[in-house]
């Protein structure tokens, strides 16, 4: 078999599961997206303790964030996915945010990384008037280089 111009694959992928209610993680603003389990991954190190996914290879990349949000009325929540743990380098077009009650939100983004880049989902802004802080049960963060 001729595997000269073969590629070799490159993905990586982050999740919190699913959490009793009484285990449900409040969102504040600042903080990343809080992962317990890694998925699969290949030339790629995702790692639950920093809560990122670090590529190896400088390419495009298909990278794909969702959040299962719990809020209450009149709450939000923004994010973005981010190179640096203090929100300070978002990636362009990669802000989404919650309003409703109960939702799932999302966004699905395409951009370039540079080997060594360690992006995470970034809690940009909360809001909750009455005290109590919006809330996440689940997670899903992938990462998959399209071309390099």
């Amino acid at each position: 078999m001729r595997t000269k111009n073969v590629k070799p694959f490159t993905y990586g992928s982050l999740y919190k599961e699913n959490t009793p209610d009484d285990n449900i993680i409040p969102l504040v603003a600042g903080n990343l997206i809080d992962f317990t389990t890694t998925g699969p991954y290949q030339n790629t190190i995702p790692d639950i303790t920093a809560n990122r996914i670090t590529v190896y290879k400088s390419g495009v990349y298909q990278i794909t964030a969702n959040v299962s949000v719990i809020l209450e009325e009149e709450q939000s929540a923004e994010f973005n996915i981010n190179r640096m743990p203090d929100g300070s380098e978002p990636l362009i077009g990669s802000t989404f945010d919650a309003n409703g009650i109960t939702i799932v939100t999302g966004i699905n983004v395409q951009a370039y990384l540079y080997a060594g880049d360690a992006i995470g989902i970034f809690i940009a802004d909360t809001y909750a008037p009455r005290g109590r802080l919006p809330r996440y049960n689940r997670a899903a963060f992938t990462v998959h280089l399209l071309e390099y």
